[in-house]
């Protein structure tokens, strides 16, 4: 029965989790170079954090650092 009950949960667990996701989140997919992957994965792992939340951050900070709305550009 624990095993009947298990299975269950985690089913029900998968749709809760991917009702979520379909809700809440976009999808953005890159590619890189073979080997980059796993390199990438080792560096987020080591800096505490996913791959997802090393590249939303390098983005984040990337964007905020080199990013000038034409707006600001302009000379009044």
């Amino acid at each position: 029965m624990k095993g009947l009950i298990s299975m269950y949960y985690n089913e029900k667990r998968k749709a809760i989790t991917a009702k979520y996701v379909k809700t809440n989140l976009d999808d953005i997919k890159i590619r890189v170079p073979k080997g980059q992957r796993e390199k990438l994965k080792t560096i987020a792992a080591e800096m505490g954090m996913s791959m997802n939340q090393m590249f939303i951050k390098a983005v984040e900070e990337y964007i905020e650092k080199n990013y000038k709305p034409e707006a600001e550009n302009e000379i009044d």
